[in-house]
């Protein structure tokens, strides 16, 4: 009906009736575009919290999340894809998003990322992205570098939602303070101008085509790279598709590099096959309790893949100290 909703508006927050939760989710599957709020403030974005809660009953301010700090992406979605689930943005999408909003802070400075400047000195890869609504938060934020990546199928849609946000990662003027100026002589009145600074430019997310059981694009991809952070949203669908998936993002990682996949079990056999098999792509993995993921919908499972020394033992002899 070529409508367009407002997740932030649709979806009731953590703990609230699930299944308000989950006929907003349905609406915003059948809208045509969907708008999302990401906040993009540099306190949030140092001292990310987990769980789903500010706490401590803090403010938008004192969180780091002021309105001045927002901005909104539009992502259209296209139900026909009907051979890709990347047509539509999933709960798994959501549910990735808002955890990395609470948590990219700690993140980009534990093990084994461990990077000083936080997101900015990391690059960010995206499987599986489907419309982009992901990825582009996560640029939005200040990432380093972004790497979009989806079936060839599934590029037209991605790469038309890249570029109806690419305003978001221009260089724009902001309001930096007021400085007073005279008019006349020294007994004149005196006039407030506001100054402006020019913001620097976010780095753009890039879009490629990667079939995982493609060596060509695996490899095209794994050349963007190494990235400290890679993310999967509903990627786990299918049983073949799981050793590829997981050899995928072997070959993208690197020493630093932390993994996230959030799922929904839409076929058992494969989520029990990357459930046990998931350590082997980086070195370790753990099921994120639900009470740390903090999603509204409790079907989305969230895995962590963190790469080790035995791993990537080669690579961490080369590396500098940042």
């Amino acid at each position: 009906d070529g409508e367009t909703l407002h997740y932030q508006s649709v979806v009731p927050d953590a703990g609230a009736d699930g299944d308000a939760a989950a006929e907003g989710f349905f609406d915003l599957a059948n809208a045509r575009c969907v708008r999302y709020t990401v906040a993009v403030g540099e306190r949030e974005a140092r001292e990310g919290r987990g769980g789903g809660e500010q706490g401590d009953g803090e403010t938008n301010e004192a969180s780091g999340s002021s309105r001045a700090d927002e901005v909104e992406l539009v992502v259209e979605q296209d139900q026909s894809l009907h051979d890709s689930c990347g047509g539509i943005v999933w709960e798994s999408a959501y549910a990735l998003e808002q955890y990395m909003r609470l948590n990219i802070g700690r993140i980009c400075a534990s093990p084994p990322v461990k990077r000083k400047r936080g997101l900015s000195r990391c690059k960010v890869l995206e499987l599986g992205a489907g419309a982009g609504l992901l990825g582009l938060a996560v640029a939005a934020r200040g990432a380093k570098a972004t790497v979009l990546t989806d079936h060839p199928n599934a590029m037209p849609l991605l790469e038309r939602n890249v570029r109806r946000n690419s305003a978001l990662f221009e260089p724009r003027a902001e309001p930096v303070g007021k400085k007073r100026k005279k008019r006349g002589d020294a007994d004149a009145d005196t006039e407030t101008t506001t100054t402006t600074a020019t913001s620097k430019s976010k780095s753009k997310p890039k879009c490629m085509p990667l079939d995982w059981t493609n060596d060509a694009h695996v490899d095209a991809v794994a050349r963007e790279g190494p990235f400290e952070i890679i993310l999967a949203t509903d990627v786990v669908f299918n049983e073949t598709l799981v050793t590829p998936l997981l050899a995928a993002i072997r070959a993208c990682g690197g020493p630093r590099t932390v993994a996230y996949v959030c799922v929904q079990e839409r076929c058992a056999a494969a989520f029990d096959a990357f459930r046990r098999s998931a350590s082997s792509a980086l070195g370790t993995a753990r099921e994120v309790p639900r009470e740390e993921l903090g999603f509204v919908d409790e079907e989305c499972v969230l895995f962590e893949l963190k790469a080790t020394r035995d791993v990537f033992a080669d690579a961490r002899r080369e590396l500098s100290v940042e």
